[in-house]
């Protein structure tokens, strides 16, 4: 199977960057697609929007749409919208995506949800599990740490995510912060306690060796859609502190939900996010594996996530023959 990309930036780190750039790492090494210009394409794979007309059948992967009152999100959407009513088949991560681009949007007929999922031949590769706790950490080696990471802005609520650990940590652990921060932000942040590191924005491989040294891992996002970085600290074994709105709940098995108002999926000022109550929480247990109904074996969620993905890609590129 041919497939062109729209979008699609293989050298960048951003989220859906990223995520796409794994999916067709694994599909190309399992010899079951390849890349490739628009003319000899059976099936094209767009990533949130078109960048050309489209020529052969359209497969959008739709990460969110754009809602914040104060920004122009009608032309932001403008784009995006069209690409929608253009695709063949819409895949969203998560049911919250579904159901705000739906109401925006209107329904589209042929829509299909698959969470992310993280590589664990990846994220468990054996350079991640020899070298994390040999990094020359800024606290003591036999610290419980506590992380979050993130391209700061302010729905993502760094500051409810130190509280939390300042909240309900043991009086002994550590909270590291990875991402990039204004330098009177960070010092800020480091002045609440001798017990909050600052590290910066590290690369992924210290990031990965990171989550490997991390018992809790907390994301706190505002209508936050499905993070990666949540995708990835779970797969390296974190406990999940997120919020329940949004959709990065529903990629959690092992953590803890703190309740919010369901939000009516009207624009809102996402900036400017609601204070939490910490005291509202619900824990959330879930199983790590899916049962493949093909072969009716557990496989990890990864190995579901790659095969939907492709199951979808081949029914597409059937349509174009028929």
């Amino acid at each position: 199977m041919k497939i062109f990309t729209h979008n699609f930036n293989p050298r960048s780190n951003s989220g859906p960057n990223k995520f796409t750039r794994t999916l067709f790492q694994n599909l190309i090494k399992g010899k079951k697609v390849s890349l490739s210009n628009q003319k000899e394409a059976d099936v094209e794979f767009c990533v949130i929007q078109q960048q050309a007309p489209k020529v052969k059948p359209m497969v959008l992967r739709l990460d969110g749409i754009y809602f914040n009152s104060k920004q122009d999100f009608i032309n932001q959407n403008r784009p995006i919208k069209e690409s929608y009513e253009n695709a063949n088949s819409v895949i969203y991560q998560s049911n919250f995506n579904k159901k705000l681009t739906e109401s925006w949007f209107g329904v589209h007929n042929n829509s299909h949800i698959i969470h992310n999922a993280a590589d664990p031949s990846l994220i468990n590769n054996q350079m991640f599990l020899d070298n994390y706790n040999k990094i020359n950490w800024p606290w003591d080696k036999d610290k419980e740490v506590w992380s979050c990471a993130a391209s700061w802005r302010p729905h993502k609520r760094l500051l409810q995510n130190v509280l939390y650990f300042l909240d309900h940590a043991t009086d002994d652990a550590v909270f590291a912060i990875a991402g990039s921060l204004g330098l009177d932000e960070a010092k800020e942040y480091m002045s609440m306690s001798n017990r909050i590191y600052y590290l910066g924005e590290l690369n992924y491989e210290t990031l990965i060796c990171l989550y490997h040294r991390t018992s809790t891992f907390v994301h706190l996002a505002y209508l936050d859609h499905c993070p990666n970085v949540v995708v990835d600290a779970q797969e390296a074994g974190c406990k999940i502190i997120c919020s329940s709105s949004g959709g990065t709940h529903e990629v959690v098995y092992n953590g803890v939900m703190v309740l919010e108002n369901e939000w009516d999926m009207k624009p809102c000022e996402l900036y400017n996010p609601p204070i939490m109550d910490f005291s509202n929480t619900k824990e959330i247990e879930d199983h790590k594996y899916f049962t493949d109904k093909k072969i009716d074996k557990k496989v990890t969620r990864f190995v579901n996530c790659v095969e939907s993905y492709y199951d979808i890609l081949k029914e597409a590129c059937h349509d174009n023959r028929s």
